[in-house]
């Protein structure tokens, strides 16, 4: 049973890489009555992960039990995941050893389906019906793995926020950052972001440390959800949405105007999307990262999603922060911005 999830309590304002592509960027491909190795054919559904997602695990593990990975190269990202069944299934009279395998990103949103047996045999109507099958019953147990997790998350989160009180200006974090403490609480050293949806039900939290290292609570998710700065989530002069806390308090803090804190680039779009749907005419304007340095993995992607959303919902705005010539390659957010220039936020608006 889904756990009742409980609103927020107002508070005053206060490539490291999994491993690189070693395979062959073609699948293998046998005739029937061949039996395919075991670790080719988990060499595959790697292969088909890596092609995908851009990173892959170092070794697949079949138990069916979800697993995560990094989707970005980044050691402490866990964005990546993947569901892996071992099987058998009849094919023409013979039973052969296959895997049926999931794997998506959370950050992105996309999802994949894979298994050995359409990938390596020509299968008849029946077989094929009875892959459909077991494919949906692994959908089945994903939701229910996934679901699981999502409620403990919840749970822990709301015993965390209820245990911990409105957070310091003084946090490292903060200082560091110039910025305000804003409907975040904070337990010992770490801050914690709620992370709501429309209603404002907490889901769960992102937590920050003093030295700016940012974690999701295990299941959370992540999709869709925000942090509200201000006090309504709709204005009629207009509303921001950016990816990070101290982006958003560095907006709110110049504007004075709601700011929605979507987490990543990748989140912004469904963020939009929910938010579309409720607020149809309200002002929606997102202030992109501005991912400048192109030796980075996340070279311009700000500012692409940020425009996928724009070409998607006509009439939501966009700015990017617009950095000095000189200023260093690593500086890419509006708060960075205003750290840069003490506390000025300028705005260049892209058509």
């Amino acid at each position: 049973m889904t756990a009742t999830k409980r609103k927020v309590p107002s508070v005053t304002s206060t490539r490291d890489y999994s491993k690189t592509n070693d395979l062959s960027s073609h699948y293998s491909v046998i005739g029937d009555s061949v039996e395919l190795p075991s670790n080719e054919i988990l060499r595959n559904f790697r292969q088909a992960v890596l092609e995908n997602i851009g990173y892959a695990p170092d070794t697949i593990n079949t138990s069916g039990i979800l697993q995560r990975f990094s989707s970005n190269g980044k050691a402490h990202d866990k964005a990546g995941w993947y569901v892996c069944h071992e099987t058998h299934l009849l094919i023409n009279g013979a039973n052969k050893w296959g895997i049926i395998g999931t794997f998506g990103d959370w950050r992105t949103g996309n999802t994949h389906q894979w298994n050995s047996y359409s990938t390596f045999f020509r299968l008849s109507r029946e077989e094929r019906s009875e892959l459909v099958h077991r494919q949906q019953v692994q959908a089945a147990q994903l939701r229910a793995q996934r679901q699981a997790a999502a409620d403990q998350a919840h749970r822990k989160a709301v015993k965390m926020w209820l245990s911990a009180q409105p957070a310091s200006t003084a946090h490292p974090y903060l200082m560091r950052k110039r910025v305000g403490a804003y409907n975040i609480r904070q337990v010992g050293n770490l801050l914690l972001i709620p992370l709501c949806d429309l209603d404002g039900t907490l889901h769960s939290v992102q937590t920050i440390v003093p030295n700016g290292t940012k974690h999701f609570l295990s299941g959370t998710p992540k999709r869709g959800m925000f942090h509200l700065i201000g006090d309504r989530l709709d204005h009629p002069q207009g509303v921001y949405l950016c990816e990070g806390y101290a982006t958003g308090a560095s907006l709110y803090e110049a504007y004075r105007l709601p700011v929605l804190v979507g987490f990543d680039a990748g989140n912004l779009f469904p963020v939009v999307s929910a938010y579309r749907a409720r607020f149809p005419h309200t002002p929606l304007t997102i202030c992109a990262d501005n991912d400048r340095d192109p030796a980075s993995k996340g070279y311009m992607v700000g500012v692409k999603k940020a425009r996928e959303v724009c070409a998607a919902f006509p009439g939501v705005g966009l700015i990017v922060p617009e950095f000095p010539a000189a200023a260093p390659l690593k500086l890419s957010d509006f708060n960075d911005l205003a750290t840069l220039l003490g506390g000025s936020v300028h705005k260049e608006i892209i058509p």
